[in-house]
C-alpha cells in the first residue's frame, strides 16, 4: 500500500500542477510611442534705428548723433568732441532669458579718407565706449534694451600749435570696431 500511496501522491501532484498551470495567467500591456517637446524660440535683433544689423555691420554716426559739441558743427567729430549712437537689442518673441555684452575695440580704431587708410598715430586719442553688459528677462515688457556707443576724440593740445596728425584726419571717416553679443542666460535660476 505504501507504493500505491506514493503513486497516488504523485498523481495528485501532477493533477494539481496541470490544473494550476492551465489556469495561471499574466496580465501584460505593452505600448510604444514618441515623446515630444518644442524648442524655445531665439529671436534676437540688434537695430540701428529701424535697420536690422547683420554680420559685418556698419553703424554710422550721423548729424543727430554728433550734436552739442562746443565749437564743432553738428554731424562731425573733431578734437574735444563726442558722438553717441543708440543701438537697440530686441528680444521680442524670445522664450529664454538673454544676457548681452558690447565691446568697442579701442586698439583698432581706423580712419579712411579717399579710399586710403589714414594713420591715427600721433593724433589726439580716440576712445570708444559702449554701455556694456546687461540682461533681458522674459518678464521684461518690452523685451528690449538700448545700448549707447560713444566715440570721443580727446581734447586739443595745450597750446595753439597745429597737430599734423589731427589735420591729416580732416574729412576722414573714423571706424570703431564693435562686437555685439547676445546669448541665452544659463544657470540654476533664481
Amino acid at each position: 500500500m505504501k507504493g500505491n500511496k506514493k503513486i497516488l501522491v504523485v498523481a495528485i501532484l501532477l493533477l494539481l500542477i496541470a490544473v494550476s498551470y492551465g489556469t495561471y495567467a499574466i496580465y501584460k500591456t505593452s505600448l510604444s510611442g514618441t515623446g515630444t517637446v518644442t524648442a524655445a524660440t531665439w529671436a534676437i535683433q540688434f537695430k540701428d534705428g529701424n535697420t536690422v544689423l547683420t554680420d559685418n555691420f556698419t553703424v554710422t554716426f550721423g548729424e543727430s548723433d554728433c550734436v552739442n559739441n562746443s565749437h564743432v558743427a553738428d554731424g562731425v567729430i573733431a578734437p574735444g568732441a563726442t558722438c553717441t549712437k543708440d543701438i537697440t537689442l530686441v528680444a521680442t518673441g524670445t522664450q529664454v532669458d538673454v544676457e548681452y555684452e558690447v565691446e568697442a575695440d579701442n586698439n583698432n580704431i581706423t580712419a579712411t579718407k579717399d579710399a586710403t587708410t589714414v594713420s591715427t598715430t600721433g593724433a589726439n586719442t580716440f576712445t570708444a565706449t559702449a554701455s556694456g553688459d546687461g540682461e533681458i528677462l522674459m518678464t521684461d515688457n518690452p523685451m528690449s534694451d538700448t545700448i549707447t556707443v560713444t566715440l570721443t576724440w580727446a581734447g586739443t593740445d595745450s597750446d595753439d600749435t597745429i597737430n599734423p596728425a589731427d589735420t591729416a584726419l580732416n574729412g576722414a571717416t573714423i571706424s570703431v570696431p564693435l562686437t555685439l553679443t547676445a546669448k541665452q542666460m544659463v544657470g540654476s535660476g533664481s
